[in-house]
């Protein structure tokens, strides 16, 4: 959904703008071996997190299949052929339309995004819903 932002993001709290390993601890970069399709192309997850994005209509065959092999969480409002091979699919409220939120342009400027309409039934914004995964992930470790 916003590239841009993410990248951003990243760069902002890491100093990387994507390709981000955190398994030790820390974050590490390297884009030929760090990135989601090299990690994909060479089945080396256990599952995928995917937030607002469609790698399976994007990334190359072989990457959607290996991903597709995994427990596989999308957290996006719309049907895609991600989120429809998904094993669990947790619809968000929708930035700039059911909650606040910020985007960033293409030449990194931010953009406010207000809220128009109530979300419907009980969804969660896209950070509350990483922020109660974070809790589920930390009680399991025992954190």
């Amino acid at each position: 959904y916003n590239v841009a932002g993410v990248n951003q993001v990243f760069t902002w709290q890491t100093g990387y703008p994507f390709s981000i390993d955190f398994s030790k601890g820390y974050p590490r970069f390297n884009p030929g071996e760090f990135s989601s399709v090299d990690l994909l192309i060479k089945d080396e997850i256990d599952a995928s997190l995917i937030v607002a994005s469609d790698p399976a209509s994007n990334f190359p065959a072989a990457a959607v299949r290996n991903m597709f092999k995994h427990p596989l969480i999308s957290i996006e409002p719309h049907h895609t052929p991600t989120s429809l091979n998904a094993d669990i699919i947790l619809p968000p409220a929708i930035a700039g339309i059911e909650c606040e939120g910020t985007a960033y342009r293409m030449d990194g400027v931010p953009l406010r995004l207000r809220k128009v309409k109530d979300a419907p039934g009980e969804c969660l914004t896209d950070k509350e819903i990483l922020e109660r995964l974070i809790e589920v992930v930390k009680k399991k470790k025992g954190e």
